[in-house]
Protein backbone atom coordinates (compact mmCIF):
# COMPACT_ATOMS: atom_id res chain seq x y z
CA UNK A 1 0.00 0.00 0.00
CA UNK A 2 1.17 3.51 -0.79
CA UNK A 3 0.55 6.00 2.03
CA UNK A 4 1.20 9.76 1.95
CA UNK A 5 1.74 11.56 5.27
CA UNK A 6 1.83 15.30 5.94
CA UNK A 7 3.53 16.24 9.19
CA UNK A 8 5.73 13.16 8.83
CA UNK A 9 8.67 14.88 10.56
CA UNK A 10 6.62 15.59 13.70
CA UNK A 11 6.41 13.47 16.84
CA UNK A 12 3.48 11.27 15.73
CA UNK A 13 4.49 11.41 12.08
CA UNK A 14 7.94 9.96 12.76
CA UNK A 15 6.52 7.04 14.72
CA UNK A 16 3.82 6.40 12.13
CA UNK A 17 6.25 6.53 9.21
CA UNK A 18 8.46 3.90 10.83
CA UNK A 19 5.51 1.72 11.86
CA UNK A 20 3.87 1.72 8.43
CA UNK A 21 7.17 1.20 6.61
CA UNK A 22 8.02 -1.82 8.76
CA UNK A 23 4.56 -3.13 7.89
CA UNK A 24 5.56 -3.27 4.23
CA UNK A 25 3.93 -0.06 3.03
CA UNK A 26 5.53 2.62 0.89
CA UNK A 27 5.36 5.86 2.87
CA UNK A 28 5.44 9.09 0.84
CA UNK A 29 6.43 12.13 2.94
CA UNK A 30 4.60 15.35 2.08
CA UNK A 31 7.38 17.78 2.92
CA UNK A 32 7.10 21.39 4.12
CA UNK A 33 8.73 22.60 0.89
CA UNK A 34 5.85 21.13 -1.13
CA UNK A 35 3.35 23.27 0.77
CA UNK A 36 5.53 26.36 0.62
CA UNK A 37 5.60 26.14 -3.17
CA UNK A 38 2.92 28.14 -5.00
CA UNK A 39 2.59 25.34 -7.51
CA UNK A 40 0.61 22.20 -6.66
CA UNK A 41 2.65 20.06 -9.03
CA UNK A 42 5.02 18.43 -6.51
CA UNK A 43 2.20 17.71 -4.10
CA UNK A 44 0.06 16.28 -6.89
CA UNK A 45 2.91 14.05 -8.02
CA UNK A 46 3.49 12.82 -4.47
CA UNK A 47 -0.21 12.05 -3.99
CA UNK A 48 -0.57 10.25 -7.32
CA UNK A 49 -0.96 6.52 -6.81
CA UNK A 50 -1.45 6.78 -3.04
CA UNK A 51 -4.13 4.58 -1.51
CA UNK A 52 -4.16 6.49 1.79
CA UNK A 53 -3.45 10.10 2.76
CA UNK A 54 -2.85 10.92 6.44
CA UNK A 55 -2.90 14.61 7.33
CA UNK A 56 -1.02 15.33 10.58
CA UNK A 57 0.48 18.73 9.77
CA UNK A 58 0.20 21.55 12.29
CA UNK A 59 2.38 23.81 14.40
CA UNK A 60 2.71 22.78 18.05
CA UNK A 61 0.19 24.22 20.51
CA UNK A 62 2.73 23.88 23.35
CA UNK A 63 4.10 27.41 23.14
CA UNK A 64 3.27 30.90 24.35
CA UNK A 65 0.18 32.03 22.46
CA UNK A 66 1.22 35.35 21.04
CA UNK A 67 -0.90 36.75 18.24
CA UNK A 68 1.69 35.48 15.75
CA UNK A 69 1.81 32.01 17.34
CA UNK A 70 -1.99 31.67 17.29
CA UNK A 71 -2.07 32.64 13.64
CA UNK A 72 0.58 29.99 12.88
CA UNK A 73 -1.24 27.30 14.90
CA UNK A 74 -4.46 27.97 12.99
CA UNK A 75 -3.08 28.57 9.50
CA UNK A 76 -0.71 25.59 9.54
CA UNK A 77 -3.75 23.34 9.95
CA UNK A 78 -6.32 25.16 7.83
CA UNK A 79 -4.14 25.87 4.80
CA UNK A 80 -2.53 22.42 4.69
CA UNK A 81 -5.88 20.63 4.93
CA UNK A 82 -7.52 22.97 2.42
CA UNK A 83 -4.75 22.43 -0.09
CA UNK A 84 -4.69 18.66 0.25
CA UNK A 85 -8.46 18.43 -0.10
CA UNK A 86 -8.45 20.69 -3.15
CA UNK A 87 -5.77 18.65 -4.92
CA UNK A 88 -7.32 15.29 -4.03
CA UNK A 89 -10.77 16.41 -5.17
CA UNK A 90 -9.31 17.30 -8.57
CA UNK A 91 -7.49 14.00 -9.10
CA UNK A 92 -8.81 11.59 -11.68
CA UNK A 93 -7.78 8.58 -9.59
CA UNK A 94 -8.35 9.47 -5.96
CA UNK A 95 -7.05 7.87 -2.74
CA UNK A 96 -9.35 5.39 -1.02
CA UNK A 97 -9.20 7.06 2.39
CA UNK A 98 -8.20 10.43 3.83
CA UNK A 99 -7.41 10.47 7.56
CA UNK A 100 -7.27 14.03 8.87
CA UNK A 101 -6.14 14.88 12.39
CA UNK A 102 -8.13 16.95 14.84
CA UNK A 103 -8.20 16.98 18.64
CA UNK A 104 -10.50 16.33 21.58
CA UNK A 105 -10.10 20.05 22.30
CA UNK A 106 -13.21 20.48 20.16
CA UNK A 107 -15.34 19.17 23.07
CA UNK A 108 -16.48 21.20 26.09
CA UNK A 109 -14.28 20.97 29.19
CA UNK A 110 -17.04 19.50 31.36
CA UNK A 111 -18.60 16.08 30.76
CA UNK A 112 -17.48 12.96 28.88
CA UNK A 113 -18.01 12.89 25.12
CA UNK A 114 -18.13 10.16 22.49
CA UNK A 115 -18.22 10.75 18.75
CA UNK A 116 -22.01 10.97 18.68
CA UNK A 117 -21.93 14.20 20.68
CA UNK A 118 -22.62 17.44 18.81
CA UNK A 119 -21.51 19.61 21.73
CA UNK A 120 -18.62 21.95 20.99
CA UNK A 121 -16.33 23.77 23.35
CA UNK A 122 -15.45 27.46 23.32
CA UNK A 123 -12.15 29.28 23.06
CA UNK A 124 -9.20 29.24 20.71
CA UNK A 125 -8.47 25.50 20.64
CA UNK A 126 -12.08 24.54 20.03
CA UNK A 127 -12.30 27.12 17.25
CA UNK A 128 -9.13 25.76 15.63
CA UNK A 129 -10.55 22.22 15.68
CA UNK A 130 -13.92 23.30 14.29
CA UNK A 131 -12.36 25.18 11.39
CA UNK A 132 -9.80 22.40 10.81
CA UNK A 133 -12.54 19.78 10.55
CA UNK A 134 -14.67 22.01 8.32
CA UNK A 135 -11.84 22.03 5.76
CA UNK A 136 -11.57 18.23 5.84
CA UNK A 137 -15.35 17.90 5.38
CA UNK A 138 -15.01 19.52 1.95
CA UNK A 139 -13.47 16.28 0.68
CA UNK A 140 -15.22 14.61 -2.24
CA UNK A 141 -17.94 12.24 -1.00
CA UNK A 142 -16.57 9.33 -3.02
CA UNK A 143 -13.52 9.17 -0.70
CA UNK A 144 -13.73 7.69 2.78
CA UNK A 145 -13.03 10.45 5.28
CA UNK A 146 -11.93 9.80 8.86
CA UNK A 147 -11.40 12.71 11.23
CA UNK A 148 -9.19 11.46 14.06
CA UNK A 149 -9.65 13.47 17.25
CA UNK A 150 -6.45 12.93 19.21
CA UNK A 151 -6.10 13.04 22.95
CA UNK A 152 -2.72 13.55 24.64
CA UNK A 153 -0.37 11.04 23.01
CA UNK A 154 1.95 9.43 25.55
CA UNK A 155 5.46 8.28 24.57
CA UNK A 156 8.79 8.39 26.35
CA UNK A 157 10.67 9.94 23.43
CA UNK A 158 8.50 12.95 22.66
CA UNK A 159 5.18 14.69 23.10
CA UNK A 160 3.95 15.89 26.47
CA UNK A 161 4.90 12.97 28.72
CA UNK A 162 8.64 13.65 29.31
CA UNK A 163 7.82 17.18 30.48
CA UNK A 164 4.97 15.91 32.63
CA UNK A 165 7.19 13.36 34.37
CA UNK A 166 10.12 15.70 34.97
CA UNK A 167 8.77 17.35 38.18
CA UNK A 168 8.12 13.90 39.66
CA UNK A 169 11.71 12.86 39.00
CA UNK A 170 12.81 15.80 41.17
CA UNK A 171 10.22 15.07 43.89
CA UNK A 172 8.15 18.17 43.10
CA UNK A 173 5.24 16.58 41.26
CA UNK A 174 1.67 17.58 41.87
CA UNK A 175 -1.67 18.42 40.35
CA UNK A 176 -2.11 21.46 38.14
CA UNK A 177 -4.49 24.12 39.47
CA UNK A 178 -7.71 22.42 40.70
CA UNK A 179 -6.76 19.09 39.12
CA UNK A 180 -10.37 18.70 37.97
CA UNK A 181 -9.59 19.37 34.30
CA UNK A 182 -10.07 16.46 31.93
CA UNK A 183 -7.16 14.38 30.68
CA UNK A 184 -7.86 12.17 27.68
CA UNK A 185 -4.77 10.18 26.77
CA UNK A 186 -3.60 7.44 24.43
CA UNK A 187 -0.41 5.37 24.29
CA UNK A 188 1.68 5.89 21.14
CA UNK A 189 1.42 2.16 20.35
CA UNK A 190 -2.37 2.43 20.30
CA UNK A 191 -2.17 5.47 18.03
CA UNK A 192 -0.18 3.46 15.50
CA UNK A 193 -2.29 0.32 15.67
CA UNK A 194 -5.56 2.27 15.70
CA UNK A 195 -4.59 4.12 12.53
CA UNK A 196 -3.72 0.80 10.88
CA UNK A 197 -7.10 -0.50 12.11
CA UNK A 198 -8.87 2.50 10.55
CA UNK A 199 -7.10 1.94 7.24
CA UNK A 200 -8.05 -1.74 7.21
CA UNK A 201 -11.69 -1.30 8.25
CA UNK A 202 -13.37 0.23 5.23
CA UNK A 203 -16.69 0.65 7.03
CA UNK A 204 -15.16 3.04 9.56
CA UNK A 205 -15.60 6.69 8.58
CA UNK A 206 -16.46 10.05 10.11
CA UNK A 207 -15.35 11.17 13.57
CA UNK A 208 -13.13 8.76 15.53
CA UNK A 209 -11.78 9.60 19.00
CA UNK A 210 -8.17 8.46 19.33
CA UNK A 211 -8.14 8.19 23.10
CA UNK A 212 -7.89 5.33 25.60
CA UNK A 213 -11.19 4.14 27.09
CA UNK A 214 -10.21 5.63 30.45
CA UNK A 215 -10.79 9.38 30.53
CA UNK A 216 -9.11 10.86 33.58
CA UNK A 217 -8.74 14.14 35.44
CA UNK A 218 -5.38 15.77 36.02
CA UNK A 219 -5.73 14.88 39.71
CA UNK A 220 -6.22 11.17 38.91
CA UNK A 221 -3.32 11.14 36.46
CA UNK A 222 -1.09 12.81 39.07
CA UNK A 223 -2.00 10.25 41.73
CA UNK A 224 -1.21 7.25 39.51
CA UNK A 225 2.01 8.82 38.20
CA UNK A 226 3.25 9.39 41.76
CA UNK A 227 2.48 5.78 42.69
CA UNK A 228 4.18 4.32 39.60
CA UNK A 229 7.27 6.50 40.04
CA UNK A 230 7.35 6.11 43.84
CA UNK A 231 7.37 9.86 44.28
CA UNK A 232 5.28 12.26 46.36
CA UNK A 233 2.61 14.40 44.75
CA UNK A 234 1.79 16.86 47.48
CA UNK A 235 2.26 20.08 45.50
CA UNK A 236 -0.35 22.10 43.69
CA UNK A 237 1.08 24.04 40.77
CA UNK A 238 -0.93 27.29 40.53
CA UNK A 239 -2.61 28.29 37.28
CA UNK A 240 -0.68 31.58 37.41
CA UNK A 241 2.65 29.78 36.89
CA UNK A 242 1.51 28.50 33.50
CA UNK A 243 -0.15 31.79 32.61
CA UNK A 244 3.15 33.56 33.25
CA UNK A 245 5.07 31.17 30.97
CA UNK A 246 2.50 30.47 28.24
CA UNK A 247 0.04 33.35 28.48
CA UNK A 248 -3.31 32.33 27.03
CA UNK A 249 -1.67 29.04 26.00
CA UNK A 250 -1.80 27.95 29.65
CA UNK A 251 -5.23 26.50 28.93
CA UNK A 252 -3.52 23.54 27.27
CA UNK A 253 -2.75 22.23 30.77
CA UNK A 254 -5.19 24.14 33.00
CA UNK A 255 -8.21 23.04 30.97
CA UNK A 256 -8.96 19.69 29.42
CA UNK A 257 -11.57 17.39 27.93
CA UNK A 258 -12.76 13.87 28.65
CA UNK A 259 -13.47 11.83 25.53
CA UNK A 260 -14.42 8.19 24.98
CA UNK A 261 -13.48 6.02 21.94
CA UNK A 262 -16.93 4.55 21.27
CA UNK A 263 -16.38 4.18 17.51
CA UNK A 264 -13.12 2.23 17.81
CA UNK A 265 -14.52 -0.05 20.49
CA UNK A 266 -17.74 -0.79 18.62
CA UNK A 267 -15.70 -1.56 15.48
CA UNK A 268 -13.73 -4.17 17.42
CA UNK A 269 -10.45 -2.42 18.17
CA UNK A 270 -8.73 -3.86 21.25
CA UNK A 271 -6.55 -1.37 23.10
CA UNK A 272 -3.06 -2.49 24.07
CA UNK A 273 -3.05 0.08 26.87
CA UNK A 274 -6.49 0.82 28.26
CA UNK A 275 -5.26 1.58 31.78
CA UNK A 276 -3.00 4.52 32.62
CA UNK A 277 -1.05 2.54 35.19
CA UNK A 278 -0.01 -0.07 32.61
CA UNK A 279 0.78 2.66 30.11
CA UNK A 280 3.07 4.46 32.55
CA UNK A 281 4.78 1.22 33.59
CA UNK A 282 5.58 0.57 29.92
CA UNK A 283 7.62 3.79 29.82
CA UNK A 284 9.54 2.93 32.98
CA UNK A 285 10.97 -0.30 31.56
Amino acid sequence: MRIAISGNSGFIGRHLTEFLSVGGNVVVPLKHSMFRSRSDEKLRQALTGCNVVINLAGATINQRWTRKAKRKILNSRIHTTRRLVSIINGMEVKPEVFISASAVGIYPDKGIYSESSTSEGTGFLADVCIRWEDEAQKLSRDIRLVIARFGVVLAKDGGALPKMLLPFRFFVGGKIASGKQGFSWIHIEDVLHAIQFIIDHKDLSGIVNLVAPQPLTNRAFTKVTAEVMHRPAWLTIPRKVFQYVYGEGAEVVTKGQQAYPARLLSAGYIFRYSDIRLALYSFMM
